[in-house]
């Protein structure tokens, strides 16, 4: 009896990751699906258990009935179908199909995301209440989906105290030190609803212009580092920098990861990047700056207890001053009660597999 895991996207598979420790905690059988960024962790624990999955439908349904799958633990994301396919290919089998969503946006189109019919699984597992009840808006039937949390961030405190033992050197001159996360929106989304139908109202040079605004502006002094997206446009940056910071309040910071920069931060900004929730989790304070706002799925952070959400460009700079002033130097963060649900989510869902895979076909 074997388990089998599906996931090929970032985001996905480090979502299944944890629960994979889990499962092989507890002496169960799995097979891992090596596609994607599941090729590219060098996890040695989990590679022994790497499979090869053919792409042809019928060639899949082979492959689960030879290696005795039992249970499929999957995960889609928004561009590779194969994992959404072998869910389908299980079901077809009676194989129980347990999906974990890694982020708060495509509740449903990632059930319909080969182009298909809505998948409906044996279990829709969300990070939160928000997710679930946008999923159930979205007609994920309610039936099937449980809120167990997020198991990719099950050890983000255990990142934030060792980065707290191991501070970076930022040259902040005993300022504030603010961290803006920055995201390719520009190339993602665009520039305007012209040359993208999915423009999100505003870029990422949109939001960096309200904070410099505002820091600029604000009481405290306040050093803004830049963090730039692994797929960001470096040089597009720097230049919009040169050219925006005129008063010397800061730098674009490279090569550094923006979880060890947290302990040291006095607050956190940026637009809907992951790293916004994990800072909020660990007490930081929080500035989600998104003026112009167009997609609804982009509001998550406006749900959680004092978070600062901008979507109105007129009020933008007034609003980020306003949190800017609220910030005392570097606080000691209080984790979130949230946090306990992600901490538990690698053995909850594991638990969840376990048992679903003791169930007679359905």
């Amino acid at each position: 009896m074997t388990i089998l895991v599906s996931a090929s996207e970032v985001g996905s598979v480090r979502a299944l990751q944890p629960v994979c420790h889990a499962l092989l905690r507890r002496q169960q059988k799995i097979s891992i699906v090596e596609r994607g960024f599941f090729s590219e962790l060098n996890d040695a624990a989990l590679t022994p258990y790497y499979s090869t999955l053919p792409e042809d439908t019928e060639a899949i349904i082979r492959f689960l009935q030879d290696r005795r799958i039992r249970a499929l633990l999957f995960s889609v994301n928004v561009h590779d179908t194969q994992p959404l396919r072998v869910a389908r290919a299980a079901h077809s089998l009676g194989i129980p199909t347990l999906h974990v969503l890694d982020y708060w946006n495509g509740y449903r189109q990632r059930m319909e995301l080969d182009g298909e019919t809505l998948f409906i699984p044996y279990c829709y597992m969300t990070p939160d209440d928000y997710a679930a009840q946008q999923a159930a808006q979205q007609g994920v039937p309610a039936r099937c989906i449980q809120v167990t949390g997020q198991p990719a961030f099950a050890e983000v405190m255990d990142a934030y105290q060792q980065a707290s033992q191991q501070p970076v050197a930022v040259p902040t001159d005993n300022k504030h030190l603010i961290l803006f996360v920055a995201e390719p929106v520009s190339h993602d989304q665009g520039r305007s609803l012209a040359a993208n139908p999915d423009y999100r109202g505003y870029t990422e040079y949109d939001a960096l212009r309200v904070l410099y605004s505002a820091a600029s502006q604000c009481a405290a002094p306040c050093y803004i580092a830049v963090l730039p997206h692994p797929r960001q446009d470096i040089a597009e940056l720097r230049d919009y920098w040169s050219t925006l910071d005129k008063q010397g309040l800061g730098g674009i910071i490279q090569n550094v990861r923006a979880r060890d920069l947290l302990p040291q931060a006095a607050g956190v900004a940026g637009m809907a990047s992951t790293l916004l929730y994990e800072a909020w989790l660990t007490g930081k304070p929080v500035l989600s700056i998104q003026p112009g706002l167009r997609n609804d799925a982009l509001r998550m952070m406006q749900q959680k207890s004092g978070v600062f959400f901008i979507d109105d460009y007129q009020s933008a700079t007034d609003n980020a001053i306003k949190w800017l002033d609220t910030l005392d130097g570097v606080p000691q963060a209080a984790p979130r009660a949230e946090m306990q649900l992600h901490m538990r989510a690698p053995a909850v869902i594991a638990e969840a597999v376990i048992q679903s895979s003791k169930r007679e076909k359905f």
